[in-house]
């Protein structure tokens, strides 16, 4: 019976990658310009080549990791929380990266370049990565934000409720989201590119912003695999994990810094995109059921191939304009959020 198991586990596995690879190649192939899939596989002019490998391979690279991310993190703290609602945003993290592209735009730094040695404030290209102060300050701000919600939560519950952590961060979402709008109202700056970022966009995205969040992305992946098997204990309460030896305080910091990184690394990425992270766990757990250790890894899959749908969609409904990707998402996620509020 567990063989059984095992191996139709391992055949959705492989029907996903599948998808995830066509998803893949349709998200390199359709765009304002559209590449043969040959060329993917190594023909095609030059022009093509610089298509491919300058501009639309990084930033399908970029959509590809901030939907595992998005998908993995909605998973995880859907797990904690033992909430079917919960999503990254959850947590005043979106809104805090919010605040700090806003920030960004309002002063007006020229870049952030990023040597091997120190960072600086600078517009010259002789650093080995350059990247835009709006996707800099919001991971800045992003992570500030995690740490400021954990704060005052373990600070006022005793380390001991998880639902302080569901106030404070709807609290300070609040509070983030006011401050952006009172920042934006006020400032006679070109608020085009804010206001795309806000929407949820990859449009100018390269090896830079790739670059920049690939370790935190990496390290975020890592703990949501290893809090796996924490999180399938937790599904009975927190009285009943603790008796099975888990540490609820370790593995709520331990959920806390995944998601943060998680968060960060994907606004970073795109900006603000909605509804990736509740979608994909709900559909997946339909497929292969509650087992985290099973749930966060499909839902990273299942993450990556909608964000990379929605991506692609965006790029080709109204080109060579572009919409945001946020849109498609939202468009997607607000009747599944309320098909789920309306369910018995």
């Amino acid at each position: 019976m567990k063989n059984n198991s095992v191996s139709k586990n391992l055949l959705k596995m492989l029907i996903f990658l599948v998808c995830l690879f066509l998803a893949l190649i349709l998200a390199l192939s359709l765009g304002a310009e559209k590449i043969k899939p040959s060329v993917i596989f190594g023909g095609g002019d030059k022009f093509d080549n610089i298509i491919l490998w300058q501009l639309r391979l990084p930033r399908v690279l970029l959509v590809l990791i901030t939907g595992i991310l998005l998908g993995g993190s909605g998973a995880v703290f859907q797990m904690f929380f033992r909430n079917p609602l919960a999503e990254p945003g959850l947590m005043g993290i979106s809104a805090g990266a919010t605040l700090g592209a806003v920030i960004a735009v309002t002063i007006g730094f020229t870049g952030i370049a990023i040597t091997g040695k120190s960072s600086i404030f600078t517009g010259g290209s002789f650093s080995l990565i350059l990247i835009s102060p709006i996707n800099f300050f919001a991971f800045l701000g992003a992570l500030l934000s995690g740490l400021l919600v954990t704060l005052l939560a373990f600070s006022r519950a005793g380390k001991n409720s998880s639902i302080m952590l569901l106030l404070c961060g709807t609290a300070l979402g609040t509070f983030y989201s006011s401050v952006s709008s009172m920042v934006l109202l006020t400032s006679n700056k070109e608020l085009h590119s804010i206001y795309t970022w806000i929407l949820g966009s990859f449009s100018g995205r390269g090896w830079n912003e790739f670059f920049f969040i690939l370790i935190p992305s990496i390290l975020s992946i890592i703990i949501m695999f290893c809090i796996s098997r924490p999180l399938d204990l937790l599904s009975g309460g927190e009285t009943s994990a603790a008796s099975l030896g888990v540490e609820v305080n370790k593995l709520r910091i331990l959920v806390l810094i995944a998601g943060s990184l998680a968060v960060s690394s994907a606004v970073c990425s795109g900006g603000t995109i909605s509804f990736v992270g509740l979608i994909a766990p709900h559909i997946v757990r339909k497929i292969i059921g509650p087992k985290a250790r099973m749930l966060i890894p499909f839902s990273m899959i299942f993450g990556a191939i909608l964000l990379l749908l929605a991506d692609t969609l965006a790029r080709i409904m109204i080109a060579p304009a572009e919409l945001p990707a946020g849109i498609i998402t939202a468009i997607l996620g607000v009747p599944f959020f309320l098909s789920l509020c309306l369910k018995k």
